[in-house]
């Protein structure tokens, strides 16, 4: 399959200089080989591959020489015992048969490709209504939090991706905030992710008072949903307005990290629990962080710190948080399109590679 690709890359001249090789190849074959052998079945190869590789322009080309090959092997060492005229039928009924090939094997040619199309086409359509639907499956609803301003966004590799952002309203003072990555990217994780939503929604609310049961219930379901070779990456958190607290728990997720302004320092938020759909049974901790004015939190997928540059180096860590220092003080939605347009500009060109995901909470 790789090789066809490589061959259907090369310039249309060097196709068709590659098929006049082999037809002299055969033309001197033909022709020392004396009466007793031929070669004529064998000049379908040059033009079957240029025909199919370069179309049927060239194909008739090379079906020139193949004549002029004939011709020379047929006058020159066939012709004492034939009539000309036997010889001349014989060349034209041999010409025909090669103008039959050509024009069939670039109708098959066609057929294949309008077949190919549509299948990419049907594929396409079915690829943007499910890209739609994800898109629906991202918070549809911004919650208004007093002195918080906060602001997710999502790149996807693909036309849908694996990885997650939600928030969602638990109760009168607290908001919930999480981020997730399904391991891969495509349909299959896009499915995934579509379940880990439900599991987060569906259980946000019941199990709001103790987080480490809501991680392990997620966990849960995560498991029995999947085989073991999918599993999820996943921080979960709830915001109290009031109090300024951020309980949260990680679950094998980049911990999201915590700008303190006054101090002009970082933190990580961790608390070393294991991926979600791995192992069924595992116990999560939780742990809680007091937030101060101008604090800005913002989780992260690894999309964004393993991008790579034409160096073949990544983002980083240490990048992103250089970009948050010197942005801080710009809204939480402007500070995610800030670091987008420095993990663009930093990669130089290099095609995206995993999804890219953030979410921005800040403190005002």
């Amino acid at each position: 399959m790789y090789t066809i690709q490589w061959i259907e890359k090369l310039p249309k001249y060097i196709l068709f200089i590659v098929s006049i090789l082999f037809v002299a190849i055969l033309g001197f074959l033909d022709y020392f080989s004396g009466t007793d052998l031929s070669f004529y079945i064998f000049y379908v190869i040059p033009v079957l591959f240029v025909v199919w590789f370069a179309g049927k322009r060239w194909g008739f080309f090379i079906c020139f020489f193949c004549f002029a090959s004939w011709y020379i092997d047929t006058f020159y060492k066939r012709g004492i015992e034939f009539g000309s005229m036997v010889l001349f039928w014989n060349m034209l009924v041999e010409l025909s048969f090669f103008t039959l090939i050509i024009f069939s094997v670039s109708a098959l040619k066609k057929a294949i490709e309008k077949q190919e199309e549509t299948e990419r086409q049907k594929i396409s359509r079915e690829l943007s209504i499910a890209k739609e639907v994800q898109q629906k499956l991202f918070p549809q609803v911004t919650p208004e939090i007093e002195q918080v301003d906060y602001f997710g966004l999502c790149i996807p590799a693909e036309a849908v991706g694996g990885d997650y952002y939600d928030y969602l309203s638990v109760n009168q003072n607290e908001t919930a905030f999480a981020i997730g990555d399904i391991a891969g990217h495509g349909l299959s994780s896009a499915l995934l992710m579509a379940g880990l939503v439900g599991f987060v929604r569906s259980n946000a609310i019941m199990y709001n008072d103790d987080l480490k049961i809501f991680m392990e219930k997620v966990n849960k379901l995560m498991c029995d949903s999947t085989d073991g070779s999918k599993f999820a990456t996943f921080f979960y958190s709830v915001f109290n307005s009031e109090t300024k607290t951020l309980r949260f728990v990680n679950a094998g997720h980049n911990p999201p990290l915590l700008y303190k302004s006054r101090t002009k320092s970082f933190e990580e938020l961790r608390t070393d629990g294991f991926i979600i759909g791995g192992i069924c049974d595992f116990k999560y901790k939780d742990a809680a962080v007091k937030l101060d004015g101008e604090d800005l939190l913002l989780y992260y997928t690894d999309g964004i710190t393993e991008y790579f540059n034409q160096k073949d180096e990544q983002f980083g860590k240490d990048r992103l948080k250089k970009v948050i220092e010197e942005n801080y003080i710009l809204s939480a939605k402007d500070i995610c399109n800030k670091i987008i347009e420095e993990v663009k500009s930093y990669s130089n060109g290099i095609q995206q590679a995993d999804d890219m995901t953030l979410l921005a909470i800040k403190i005002n």
